[in-house]
């Protein structure tokens, strides 16, 4: 017997983890007892060619430049058709497994989330009772998955919404140390200037709702926050063992609810 499907979306500034968070997510949450599938949004880019321009620069980094009923179509099929398969995600075509998870997305090796922690959360995954059965997780991994630009139609699909967040000097140190990107069209390297420009002034205005005085830096706005359902990473000096815990947390919490 199948759960109900879990949507979790991970989203927020370029270069926060959420790659990273989403390729454990599989080894935490094992099979028998549960199916997990990561799609990365980075798949769902327009071509290149249709991709609006922002301050003189090709814009990679705004609602305008993802295929949303795509997108959307994807994750509909998904919550339709995911069927148990023993020892492994669900393989469909135009998502990624455990093994592939953040190749070719310009991903730093991550030294912080150590086996023994993987090791420890699994040991803490709720598995069924008598009357349970197997819980499908969709695990979305994107720069933009919840915020006013994305299509509501969409937005109604996610189950759980958590933003990464990093102080702007390190984003901005991560995103310039990336050597590029994989596109349908080839190679993307970010011109000069481009986290200045593109990258951080659309992160600001995507969820500058979701803190005090809309201040991306400051405080969470919880009022905010809770009236969309998204969950914010409160600090943005937390290291990734530490927003791994939080992300397994309300993952967790939500698997019971749904009665594995």
């Amino acid at each position: 017997m199948l759960s109900p499907p879990l949507v979790v979306a991970l989203g927020g500034l370029s270069s926060t983890g959420k790659s990273t968070i989403a390729s454990h997510l599989p080894s935490i949450f094992p099979p028998p007892f549960y199916v997990l599938t990561i799609l990365h949004v980075d798949d769902f880019y327009k071509p290149q060619v249709d991709l609006p321009y922002r301050d003189g620069l090709l814009d990679w980094d705004c609602a305008q430049s993802l295929d949303w009923p795509r997108l959307e179509d994807a994750v509909r099929k998904w919550k339709k058709e995911v069927k148990p398969k023993e020892g492994n995600v669900n393989p469909q075509p135009q998502f990624h497994d455990a093994a592939v998870a953040g190749e070719g997305r310009g991903k730093t090796p991550d030294n912080r989330i150590t086996e023994a922690l993987v090791d420890q959360l699994r040991d803490e995954v709720p598995t069924p009772g008598p009357e349970g059965g197997l819980q499908p997780i969709l695990i979305l991994d994107g720069f933009l998955l919840f915020t006013p630009s994305v299509p509501a139609t969409f937005r109604s699909l996610l189950d759980l919404k958590f933003l990464l967040r990093a102080p702007y000097a390190v984003a901005k140190g991560r995103r310039e140390s990336r050597r590029g990107y994989v596109t349908m069209e080839g190679w993307w390297e970010d011109p000069p200037g481009y986290f200045d420009k593109v990258v951080w002034p659309n992160y600001v205005e995507e969820n500058k709702g979701f803190f005090a005085g809309g201040d991306v830096e400051g405080k969470v706005d919880h009022e905010a926050c809770e009236k969309e359902g998204v969950d914010v990473c409160t600090r943005e000096t937390d290291g990734l063992a530490e927003i791994m815990r939080w992300v397994f947390r309300e993952v967790k919490r939500k698997v019971v609810v749904n009665g594995l």
